[in-house]
């Protein structure tokens, strides 16, 4: 990049990421805040501190603005790969399949997780009509289904790809009934007992 005095200027790449991730952030705060209609980015930049038109040079329109949010929530949603590789070389119990899930369930009973899956489900209402993020947000959800597959598998279950899809869509149940927080939902003993109940199946 050049300056008008034909200087040579280096970019500061890890900060332009740094600031990209910021806003992505920051999207998904005020999603969970504002819902979906209040995505704009002058709400991510007074979210995320940044000056006015900072979002609008690292994600152009409101599409790739959704679509950052989505990459941003899958990464810090999805388990770590050094988590995967274990599973995938495992031979689990009963007790070892249980505790994974339950692992992954106390993670969307816990309070302060109520803002990521809130954007979560504010993404995948836009997903609905917007084809690109629904494809965004199907690859995921394809590799979620495969962790839990894997989970199963580790655990001698017969049919892990079925049931591996059945459980994410339990689990999916858990979380909204959760987020909704309404006088019947289940609590961490009611949860524990569906999942069992499941597992009792597998």
């Amino acid at each position: 990049m050049c300056s008008a005095y034909g200087t040579n200027i280096r970019v500061d790449e890890s900060a332009v990421a740094s600031r990209r991730e910021l806003a992505a952030d920051a999207a998904l705060t005020v999603l969970a805040e504002q819902g979906s209609r209040g995505l704009t980015h002058r709400a991510v930049d007074q979210a995320a501190e940044l000056p006015p038109g900072s979002t609008s040079n690292y994600f152009r329109t409101r599409s790739a603005l959704l679509e950052a949010a989505l990459a941003r929530h899958i990464e810090l949603d999805l388990p770590p790969a050094e988590l995967v590789a274990q599973i995938s070389d495992a031979k689990l119990d009963r007790a070892g399949v249980r505790g994974l899930f339950m692992a992954a369930l106390a993670r969307v009973v816990d309070p302060e997780a109520r803002p990521l899956i809130a954007a979560r489900y504010e993404l995948m209402l836009e997903s609905i009509h917007r084809p690109e993020l629904r494809r965004q947000y199907a690859r995921a959800r394809e590799r979620v289904i495969d962790l839990a597959a894997m989970t199963l598998r580790a655990g001698g279950c017969r049919s892990p790809r079925e049931h591996g899809l059945q459980i994410v869509t339990l689990m999916d149940g858990i979380a909204l009934d959760q987020l909704l927080d309404t006088e019947t939902a289940l609590d961490r003993a009611g949860i524990e007992a569906a999942l069992d109940r499941f597992l009792a199946e597998c």
